[in-house]
């Protein structure tokens, strides 16, 4: 399946009877559990495809048919809704949220939502994960070691954890738009290791979104957005001069006082900048660690230690491991063996 295919699918899809939600309600037993505004709340765990068949998938994409109706509910799954085409309004407890083309919004497991009606022009894809693709768990295990992707991880999981969402007003023509497509066309047209490829293709889509998060995920404050921009300046410039870099170093550059650094990067991070300097050099010794055979003096000089054995101490501090040990863990799981 082409681009061009998956349109026509989906255009198709869009021309399908809506759901007919007291028959939905009556033969799962779907029942209220509370108000929100004075709305009753139904807990519904079922995901149902387009023949109302329950299904049992950890990853389900479906279609929102036009003029769908389903009221405020709530989960035991993450919902992922992407805006293919046209435009939805996503309503939580105290928000409503119009999604845009592009535009996505991740839902959290147990938040209360419904998505209003959508007129025949509007093609809203919905995806229920049941697992946390979008942790500091998962994605950590995939990125290169880096204090700004853990800060963008971190701040991101922040965020959800507060407002139990996440919303992005992607541009319609972003990356995302084509990583989705990927996705879909995997998905709605099985072939070999398509499990594997639709896995790929999520990773590669959340990493996306995270990189983009920095300048286009909603915040109620605008001031934020900038004050992340400082921290992640320094955090950079601590990435590009881990081997010989000081606070007064980072100062001389932004003009700012040491003491003002030191405590942004404190207050955004929970870690000093000496911390911060040391976990980047051992992330760099760790990359050294699984893809040469350097030395351990060697790398301990490399990433900017001039003493071997306080190199082994704050290794080990970090990663529960000597080095020696870690490299050789490393080698036991590269795809040579």
């Amino acid at each position: 399946m082409n681009s061009d295919d998956l349109q026509s699918l989906l255009l198709t899809n869009n021309t399908k009877e809506a759901p007919d939600w007291n028959h939905i309600k009556g033969v799962y037993n779907a029942k209220p559990i509370n108000l929100v505004n004075g709305q009753p709340v139904y807990l519904f765990d079922m995901i149902l495809d387009l023949s109302f068949n329950p299904i049992e998938d950890n990853i389900f994409i479906s279609q929102r048919v036009p003029a769908a109706y389903i009221p405020m509910h709530t989960h035991q799954y993450i919902e992922f809704i992407y805006v293919y085409q046209g435009e939805c309004t996503v309503v939580l407890q105290s928000d409503e949220i119009k999604l845009t083309e592009g535009g996505v919004i991740i839902i959290d497991k147990h938040t209360p939502h419904t998505v209003k009606e959508t007129s025949d022009s509007d093609i809203i894809i919905e995806m229920k994960l049941k697992h946390d693709y979008l942790s500091s768990g998962f994605i950590s295990r995939f990125t290169n070691k880096s204090i700004i992707s853990q800060f963008l991880i971190d701040s991101l999981v922040d965020s959800r954890r507060a407002n139990n969402y996440l919303y992005f007003p992607v541009n319609a023509r972003s990356k995302v738009h084509a990583i989705m497509e990927q996705v879909m066309c995997e998905y709605f047209e099985r072939d070999f290791f398509s499990k594997d490829m639709i896995n790929g293709y999520l990773f590669i889509l959340f990493t996306e979104l995270i990189r983009q998060s920095n300048s286009t995920a909603s915040t109620r404050e605008k001031d934020l957005t900038q004050k992340d921009a400082i921290v992640l300046d320094f955090l950079k410039y601590i990435e590009d001069h881990y081997k010989e870099c000081s606070l007064t170093d980072i100062a001389d550059h932004y003009k700012y006082h040491p003491n003002y650094i030191s405590a942004v990067l404190k207050k955004a991070t929970g870690k000093s900048f000496k911390d911060l300097l040391q976990i980047q050099r051992l992330n760099k010794a760790a990359l050294y660690l699984s893809n040469s055979d350097l030395p351990i003096p060697d790398i301990a000089d490399e990433v900017g230690y001039s003493s071997v054995s306080f190199f082994y101490k704050k290794f080990n501090d970090i990663f529960h491991q000597t080095p020696k040990e870690y490299r050789e863990t490393q080698s036991m799981h590269s795809p040579a063996n």
